[in-house]
């Protein structure tokens, strides 16, 4: 028989987030022990109670011969604790998992630095977008981004990391059949291409609310490091930044305003030792002379990823990542008009206000104030050739004037359409528009036009 049955069944005795396995492991050296052991070697174990044995006593491995032929079947491997791939890395963690289901390719955890990106579902839009341009630079510079692949910041970490054609893992709270949350999907299936899906959670199993802290201290045990991008004191990625310093990990988070809930989390993580961050530069200077090969914080800049990546390869991945609000809102961008030259491509900007100079006469005259309004001519509109850009670049485009912050452009953009949305569909296209340099991002998560 397939050892893997008996590798399955005795998961699904001891259950997720357990000790339990590592612990009969340890006197029986193998699943097949376990399983064959009788209830006197059982109760000759301290801390083996009679629920313990009695759920071992169930020797029917037809579920787990199934789920064994359902791997095979739809290409899902099998990770064991006895596969000379499991990483070293998480072997030392407490209540390790002792069989973890994958898709995608498996990356070489112990000789790669992984950094785990976590945060709030119910982020802002300047946090999705501080978590998506993470993503992008940490693959930039070397990294592997691990994450849940939960709305909110997780899945803006990693779809950063997709874009860029760098390795990301979700680690999910659910059996890797499961899509979750299912307006995932597509990205699921980008990571299960170009990454790694990850679970301890047999096929089948649904995502439970009480599964998610249970797989956090897998997401933390992966990495060497745990970022909190933006987190309140009661996020679940605290749950995971606790798991990170038990696991003597190291733990970085990104400041705040102090009267901003969604920050509360993270500002308790600075003031308790934290490092405060914020780029991929700062996380990833620590790890640099520790792997001289695989992480080089110089190809992090926006010149040395266009030199790593071709401009337009970066630009098609961008355009062909959906991010959340993009669903109905394309259809409303139609009213946006398309330039065909430099000329008429122009970006109108707001009339100077007409501005009123007193002037006051000499003090031998009379002194009388003289209110004069002097019109200011308009500035020339700016000319750019927005040829090259969709019609969300060039509606995104169209409403930013001076210095915006992501809100302001969300807002600014929800008129024009009349279509409220998910200001996360904002990433990919500020993003590409800064890498196209028609504007530039500034300190505070503000942006502003170029030129």
């Amino acid at each position: 028989m397939n050892h893997l049955v008996y590798w399955i069944w005795l998961a699904l005795h001891c259950g997720a987030g357990s000790e339990l396995g590592s612990y009969l492991l340890k006197h029986f050296s193998t699943p097949k022990a376990v399983y064959e052991a009788s209830e006197e070697e059982l109760f000759a174990l301290d801390g083996i109670t009679k629920e313990i044995v009695n759920a071992l006593k169930d020797r029917d491995l037809t579920y787990a011969e199934k789920i064994a032929e359902y791997c095979e079947r739809v290409n899902v491997g099998i990770l064991t604790l006895d596969s000379p791939n499991y990483p070293v890395r998480l072997r030392s963690i407490y209540a390790k998992p002792i069989l973890l289901y994958y898709r995608g390719k498996l990356p070489n955890v112990d000789d790669n630095v992984l950094i785990a990106c976590v945060g709030t579902r119910k982020c802002s839009p300047a946090g999705a977008q501080n978590a998506y341009k993470l993503g992008m630079e940490l693959v930039h510079g070397g990294a592997i981004v691990v994450s849940g692949m939960a709305s909110g910041i997780d899945s803006a970490a990693q779809k950063g990391a997709v874009s860029a054609g760098g390795h990301t893992i979700a680690v999910l709270g659910c059996g890797i059949d499961r899509v979750y949350p299912p307006e995932n999907k597509e990205l699921m299936e980008k990571i299960a291409a170009t990454g790694t899906i990850l679970t301890e959670y047999a096929p089948g199993t649904d995502p439970f609310g009480r599964n998610f802290p249970i797989r956090n201290r897998i997401i933390s045990g992966l990495c060497q490091g745990t970022v909190v991008v933006e987190a309140d004191h009661a996020s679940g990625s605290m749950i995971t930044a606790k798991y990170a310093l038990k696991q003597g990990r190291d733990i970085f988070a990104f400041p705040g305003k102090v009267n901003d809930p969604n920050y509360t989390g993270t500002n308790l993580l600075i003031q308790n030792g934290a490092s405060l961050v914020t780029c991929a530069r700062d996380i990833l200077l620590d790890y640099e002379p520790l792997y001289p090969d695989k992480i080089m914080t110089d190809n992090i800049s926006m010149e040395g990823y266009r030199r790593k990546l071709r401009r337009e390869e970066q630009v098609r991945v961008l355009r062909s990542t959906d991010f959340p609000g993009m669903t109905g809102i394309r259809e409303n961008l139609r009213e946006v008009p398309k330039r065909e030259s430099a000329k008429n491509s122009s970006v109108g900007t707001p009339p100077v206000p007409v501005k009123k100079v007193h002037e006051e006469k000499k003090k031998d005259q009379k002194e009388t104030a003289v209110s004069k309004e002097i019109e200011i001519p308009k500035a020339q509109p700016l000319e750019r050739d927005l040829s090259g850009l969709g019609e969300y670049e060039r509606a995104v485009i169209s409403v930013m004037r001076d210095s915006m912050s992501v809100e302001e452009i969300a807002a600014e953009l929800t008129k024009k359409i009349g279509d409220s949305f998910d200001t996360g569909g904002l990433l990919g296209a500020l993003t590409m528009l800064e890498l196209e340099a028609y504007i530039e991002s500034l300190p505070g998560g503000i942006y502003r036009l170029v030129g």
